[in-house]
């Protein structure tokens, strides 16, 4: 059975459900989830997942720690199954810290219409990614990026960076390995609104216990 996802007016009043490739294609409103694990390890870093090449949407772009759409019905803490599905983790609710509703609006070369409320959280986590158990067949790597150094890249101070993280390697026994990854800007999932920079600066204030905290 398709999946069913609700669907919204502009102001985020219910306008039923629909299935949600559709959903996407007539470019109707819905929302999805957003989970951003921070670590205070090395001078804090945000966790990246690198989408597998066989994803229908942006294959083998970095993107969210951990992220996914609400089925139909489903209340927004329905959202942190993502994280375990993805990643292994089973996170409570009250550990998160939630940073507001971010709109997108963007539409793709495949047809889709992305017109999202996102509710955005973060997280903080400092286990090691050995302490991970990532989804092989949506996940090809997570990877730590750092908080000053991706300020610097997302602030076109620096063009490009090295980060560290595990990696699926089938040819090594079908095992997560250790990795380094060379990015650039272009490296990440595109979004119209600084969307990297801004989580970054919101992670530092959580390291710090500064606040408030919030995104839009």
């Amino acid at each position: 059975m398709a999946e069913q996802i609700d669907i919204y007016n502009a102001n985020l009043e219910p306008a039923g459900n629909m299935d949600r490739i559709e959903a996407h294609l007539q470019g109707k409103w819905h929302r999805t989830f957003h989970c951003w694990i921070v670590s205070g390890n090395d001078g804090g870093a945000l966790l990246l997942q690198k989408r597998a090449d066989t994803m229908r949407n942006f294959p083998g772009l970095l993107d969210i720690s951990a992220a996914g759409h609400l089925e139909a019905g489903e209340p927004l803490m329905a959202g942190l199954r993502e994280v375990t599905e993805e990643l292994g983790l089973t996170v409570a609710p009250d550990s998160l810290h939630h940073l507001g509703e971010r709109v997108e609006v963007a539409d793709q070369s495949n047809g889709q219409r992305n017109r999202e409320y996102q509710s955005v959280y973060l997280y903080r986590c400092d286990l090691p990614l050995a302490d991970y158990r990532p989804a092989a067949d949506e996940v090809a790597a997570l990877v730590w990026l750092p908080v000053a150094a991706g300020m610097d890249l997302f602030t076109g101070e620096i063009d490009a960076l090295t980060l560290h993280g595990r990696t699926f390697e089938k040819s090594a026994g079908a095992r997560w390995e250790e990795f380094t990854l060379s990015v650039t800007r272009e490296s990440f999932l595109p979004r119209i609104q600084r969307y990297y920079l801004t989580t970054l600066i919101m992670a530092e204030r959580l390291l710090s216990n500064a606040g408030p905290l919030a995104i839009s």
